[in-house]
């Protein structure tokens, strides 16, 4: 049985100007042309931009208008015209017919090829910029207030640099990518100042996690995370409380009951705010020689977590109540707990600059100081690399060589 298919024939035209009289618009035909999902032909018209006024008729054609001739033609197929720059013209109009009929043709010849390449082109043309602001809403309710702040900056940041233009996913090649790279690095921003190298490092990381999501979604056929050159940041100073200042903050009551109990809970466990303000009762469990435990699945790594905790953590959890309640319900966005947190510390007096997070730090700092190994500590803390739990070792070795100076002797030589 024969293939049914259709030949789509190119020829170029002359169509006379509405407006002038003596030009020409050259066009080329296309026929039969049938659509996606269409079942009739049309006919397509595509405009080259440009003008003759000096074509030759041949009398020995004419069209089926009475008194109109078809333009005369060489052997190769090209309209003649008198003028050399009509002639040029008329050649590249004859060039262009050719490509487009090789394309046609082409679909009919190779289907599968034909729309392998169409889904490419649809993939390169697709709204990059729109493509962000789909993914920053669509995550809006998987990640936490800082985080989507942050994306949301760096979309105002894409959107300043590309301008009014509409960028796509096949404008982002190596030249855009050292362009944005350096447009970061150096354009003054926040308060008319540069980035600081920490900040610049974030948009990097999560513009990659964007082009991954872009890539693992198909809506890249490569993964442009791998073309990005990150900047290295800068260590930043983590704050942490000490034993006195900590068991001052216990022993100093808070209205919002929720904060402090959740703000201790944290130093004793090294729980991140996230994975506390969803905790249930149902997350508690004991072991077979009945010490108290939490399972749960880790809001920013997704890794599951089975920690064991003291009797004073679980005690800061109150009575046990439905499996499906929150233990600590009253937390609010991580902003408003953190201004809670600021003021809790000023009435401990307390003067560091305390927020949430910075329980989890003292929790890391303060096991170390008082002898867990670091490998335990990271697993408490829920590190997929060692190297990440590192960073508080370092606080503890100036630690280290501060107690080394702290004796001092007037030795007599």
């Amino acid at each position: 049985m024969k293939i049914k298919f259709h030949r789509t024939k190119c020829t170029v035209k002359l169509q006379k100007s509405a407006y002038n009289k003596g030009d020409y618009y050259l066009l080329i035909e296309a026929y039969p042309v049938f659509e996606e999902k269409a079942s009739t032909p049309k006919r397509q018209f595509t405009s080259l931009n440009r003008i003759v006024t000096t074509p030759i008729w041949d009398k020995d054609r004419p069209t089926r208008t009475e008194g109109n001739y078809k333009p005369k033609k060489n052997a190769e197929g090209i309209i003649q015209c008198r003028s050399e720059i009509d002639q040029e013209a008329c050649k590249f109009a004859h060039k262009y017919c050719q490509l487009l009929q090789a394309d046609f043709d082409n679909r009919v010849l190779y289907p599968e090829l034909y729309a392998k390449k169409k889904e490419e082109d649809r993939k390169a043309n697709a709204d990059f910029l729109q493509y962000v602001r789909d993914l920053i809403e669509r995550r809006k309710l998987t990640v936490s207030t800082t985080c989507h702040n942050h994306w949301r900056v760096l979309l105002r940041i894409l959107e300043d640099f590309t301008g009014d233009k509409t960028l796509c996913f096949g404008d982002l090649n190596n030249q855009w990518f050292i362009k944005f790279r350096d447009y970061l690095i150096t354009t003054p921003m926040s308060k008319a100042k540069v980035l600081s190298p920490n900040t610049q490092k974030l948009h990097l990381t999560n513009l990659r996690t964007i082009f991954k999501t872009a890539y693992k979604e198909e809506i890249t056929d490569t993964d442009l995370s791998t073309k990005i050159e990150n900047v290295k940041g800068e260590e930043g100073k983590r704050e942490y409380l000490t034993e006195k200042e900590l068991q001052k903050l216990a022993n100093t009551p808070y209205k919002k009951d929720d904060v402090r109990r959740a703000a201790l809970f944290s130093a004793l466990t090294g729980l991140r705010y996230s994975d506390i303000q969803k905790l249930t009762y149902n997350d508690i469990s004991f072991d077979n020689e009945n010490n108290p435990r939490i399972e749960f699945r880790q809001k920013k790594t997704k890794g599951i977590v089975y920690l064991p905790i003291s009797t004073q953590a679980l005690e800061l959890c109150g009575d046990r109540k439905n499996a499906d309640l929150l233990i600590f319900p009253d937390l609010a966005a991580a902003e408003h707990v953190n201004r809670h947190i600021s003021a809790w510390a000023k009435s401990a007096g307390i003067n560091k600059h305390v927020s949430f997070h910075c329980f989890r730090h003292t929790f890391a700092t303060l096991q170390l100081a008082n002898g867990t190994d670091i490998y335990t500590v990271s697993k408490m803390l829920g590190h997929s690399n060692v190297k990440t739990t590192q960073i508080y070792a370092k606080v503890i070795d100036k630690n280290k060589q501060k107690a080394a100076n702290a004796i001092k002797l007037n030795i007599n030589n």
